[in-house]
């Protein structure tokens, strides 16, 4: 797919950091910038026997939903200043609800921006990629420390498992794989089998993106008791890729929730932009 409109979330005291790589990177490809503004209400006082006492909670949710007005207004100043295309929305809702509201904010998008995790408010950057993953059917982009000037890159390393979250990045990934001189579908520890990764795997994926005239190199790694995600971002540093395509989340939420995995990984430290899809 070709992406035309990007997402960038941003909190009401987050810095300037995140959505500047992003007003960047639609100067230097032409695209039009969706930015949300996500400010936190406070949660209701309460009594025992469940009694609501206001408080000055009143006090405290107007002024918190005119500090995200005011963050709205700022920004959409220096979009203007900036000169690309560019919509603003602000949104004043409970901690609860943070990830349902960018996740519908991403269904109107092609691709949602993820800041690295030292930048600001790492709850909002963790509802941020499960809201665009979850609530969405769009892919998340992970920026690393030295964020991104473009969306593509000369080589691209595919990190293929056989699973559905992977076959749709890689659909969503497609006019940038055909883009790259060099796409490596790389493998670490496959098991041959006749129900879906074949007697060789990676061949079946190999042969379908050939014929869209992709130049594919399909490479299979041994772990060697490592971590899987060591061993991808080590390898893609090593064939100086510029770009990880890969799925997200191969098994249940509440199982990579509480067992972590390369998926969590990879989000919370990748070392180069890492494009990823449930």
């Amino acid at each position: 797919m070709k992406f035309k409109t990007i997402l960038c979330v941003t909190g009401v005291a987050d810095s300037d950091e995140h959505l500047n790589n992003a007003i960047t990177l639609c100067q230097e490809s032409q695209l039009h910038l969706a930015v949300l503004v996500v400010g936190v209400s406070p949660p209701p006082p309460t009594y025992s026997y469940g009694v609501s006492v206001d408080t000055g909670w009143s006090d405290d949710m107007a002024a918190g939903r005119t500090l995200a007005i005011d963050r709205g207004n700022a920004i959409e100043k220096i979009l203007q200043d900036a000169g690309i295309s560019a919509d603003v929305d602000v949104s004043f809702c409970e901690y609860g609800q943070m990830d349902d509201v960018i996740g519908v904010r991403a269904k109107y998008c092609d691709l949602t921006l993820v800041g690295r995790a030292e930048e600001n408010d790492n709850d909002l950057r963790a509802k941020t990629v499960y809201g665009a993953l979850y609530g969405s059917t769009k892919p998340i982009l992970l920026m690393p420390k030295t964020g991104i000037t473009k969306l593509g890159a000369d080589k691209i390393m595919i990190a293929w498992d056989n699973g559905l979250p992977a076959v749709r990045a890689i659909g969503q990934a497609l006019d940038l794989l055909k883009a790259a001189s060099e796409v490596h579908i790389v493998l670490v520890d496959p098991h041959s089998s006749s129900d879906g990764a074949g007697q060789e795997p990676g061949s079946d994926l190999a042969r379908y993106l050939v014929r869209h005239d992709i130049n594919i190199t399909v490479e299979i790694l041994a772990s060697g008791d490592r971590p899987v995600e060591k061993v991808l971002q080590q390898h893609a540093i090593d064939m100086d890729a510029g770009l990880i395509v890969m799925g997200a989340y191969g098994h249940s939420r509440v199982k990579q929730l509480v067992f972590g995995g390369t998926t969590a990984s990879m989000i919370d430290h990748p070392t180069l932009p890492v494009l990823m899809s449930h």
